[in-house]
């Protein structure tokens, strides 16, 4: 709980900042900051991003300035508005995660383990097939991987990066296209179907 001579300093400077005193403000920085920021980071689990969070709590409160004096307790309002802020910004960048396109990410792809002997291809010829595949464009390549490597069917894929079928299958058209130049071939030699579904 904090000490009662914090709450009565904290309401002193609230009633100083609401007639916009900006020392009175950087004094209530300094009382709470370190405080709400360690609150933030108990649910972010990051320093950085918890300071952010914390600034963006006094920015509005700043900008609240000449209708302070409703708050009964400056504490309480300060640890909720810290809780509401992080709670939104864990909120944004959920939303930021499953709405943004992945054309950024770098995905990892792993190399075709298959035995060359049993697949008739020699070890240079894997070699450039798991080039072709390093060098395929961000998303292409993590959606190569999700139906490829981990067997997922086409409308899987879709509904986990939250695109269509069709982007999909031509994300694979280039995939295949890219690999079959890399190992000289042409696109009709070598079999990747588009799996057929009942949508």
């Amino acid at each position: 709980m904090l000490e009662k001579g914090l709450k009565v300093e904290a309401e002193g400077l609230l009633k100083l900042i609401d007639r916009g005193d900006e020392a009175a403000f950087a004094k209530l920085y300094a009382l709470y900051s370190k405080r709400l920021t360690a609150f933030s980071i108990s649910i972010l689990q990051s320093s950085e991003m918890a300071e952010e969070v914390v600034e963006d709590v006094f920015v509005k409160l700043w900008n609240k300035r000449g209708s302070l004096v409703s708050i009964d307790n400056i504490s309480v309002y300060l640890y909720i508005a810290t809780k509401n802020q992080t709670l939104s910004y864990l909120s944004d960048k959920a939303k930021k995660l499953i709405t943004a396109p992945f054309d950024d990410l770098n995905t990892s792809i792993e190399a075709i383990h298959q035995d060359p002997h049993s697949l008739l291809i020699s070890s240079e010829m894997l070699a450039r097939v798991n080039a072709a595949i390093e060098a395929l464009p961000p998303r292409c390549k993590m959606i190569f991987k999700l139906i490829r490597e981990d067997g997922l069917k086409y409308k899987e894929v879709a509904a986990i990066l939250n695109i269509s079928v069709n982007t999909i299958d031509a994300q694979m058209a280039i995939a295949v296209k890219r690999i079959c130049q890399a190992m000289g071939i042409s696109k009709n030699a070598i079999k990747f179907p588009r799996e057929k579904e009942t949508l």
